[in-house]
């Protein structure tokens, strides 16, 4: 259960007495949890971050990583288990209008910044299977052995929504004699490294890092996505229509066509305008470190940390951002 513990109360009294007024941040201390993703991913390295800085403004304060899966740490935060969490404002947006996967309403979500709004699908394969998209592994029935990201998560979610807007199911690749598992992206790339998969789709920051590295020993290539199938996927999730530069991988030959997403830091509607306002001020006050906290944050400017869109901002929020504009 979060606190906030007021250790200078008495001390306060006597210096307003005297005319002096105790700062406040010295007499804060938070109690968070933070829910993200799995272990040695983006997410956990900047759950940890947020939870640093927290520490690094607030000393005393306790904060704590929690590995989860995204569709399920919305909920959990929306019941107020865990206080902090990391996600797609895109699938927030869904929870709160009760759309597949949730099966109620989750609309008590609020954001308290952006992260990267850079956070793009790559539907990574192997070109010795000869496939250059969508079109091909159509037309040609192919047997592709595919992971998506975690099952309900909004990567998972995006990517089996833009092969169906191909007009491709999960069901034609099985009956083609392929299969179409859910894995993080760190083992499933070792899988295509060892060649037991053909592809992996994920919606990630541009470069990502895993894939630049498993472009060194595989020879891969990103599938397209047609302007008429990102329409669709756009329309159905709230993503945006988006391109990979050749220049993000060395592999590439041309830009590739595709969609994108935002990444947030949230809250529900019960954490205090106190604590939401503690938790950004700590952002601010050591930007510079979690600037570098990962790769996907490099180029993050203050003023657009308020750019949550869907997603409505806490009360705590926006007036942290109403005092520094």
């Amino acid at each position: 259960m979060k606190k906030w513990f007021i250790t200078l109360a008495l001390a306060a009294v006597v210096f307003s007495a005297f005319g002096f007024t105790a700062p406040a941040q010295a007499a804060q201390k938070l109690d968070l949890a933070i829910c993200g993703g799995s272990i040695g991913g983006a997410w956990a390295a900047i759950g940890e971050g947020v939870g640093e800085v927290i520490r690094r403004s607030y000393p005393g304060s306790n904060t704590a990583y929690e590995v989860g899966q995204e569709a399920a740490n919305l909920a959990l935060v929306s019941r107020g288990k865990i206080q902090l969490g990391i996600a797609h404002a895109q699938l927030i947006k869904m929870a709160a209008d009760g759309k597949k996967p949730f099966n109620s309403k989750l609309d008590n979500l609020r954001a308290l910044c952006v992260l990267y709004k850079g956070a793009v699908e790559h539907f990574i394969i192997k070109t010795d299977t000869g496939i250059n998209s969508f079109a091909d592994l159509k037309n040609k029935k192919y047997p592709l052995k595919a992971y998506f990201n975690t099952k309900d998560s909004f990567m998972d979610l995006v990517g089996k929504s833009v092969i169906a807007a191909e007009g491709i199911t999960v069901e034609d690749i099985e009956k083609w004699g392929g299969f179409a598992k859910n894995s993080s992206m760190g083992a499933a790339l070792d899988l295509m490294r060892d060649g037991k998969i053909d592809a992996y789709s994920n919606v990630i920051q541009v470069p990502s890092s895993h894939v630049v590295d498993a472009g060194t020993t595989l020879k891969l290539n990103l599938l397209p996505v047609s302007p008429e199938a990102a329409k669709k996927v756009n329309e159905e999730l709230g993503t945006y229509s988006t391109v990979i530069p050749k220049s993000a991988y060395n592999f590439l030959k041309e830009d590739v066509p595709t969609v994108g997403a935002t990444v947030v830091l949230f809250t529900n509607t019960d954490l205090s305008d106190d604590e939401a306002y503690a938790v950004l001020k700590s952002i601010k006050d050591n930007f510079t470190y979690f600037c570098n906290i990962h790769g996907s944050l490099k180029g993050l400017q203050l003023a657009e940390l308020k750019e949550t869109a869907p997603v409505p901002l806490h009360p705590g929020a926006v007036k942290f951002f109403n005092e520094n504009k």
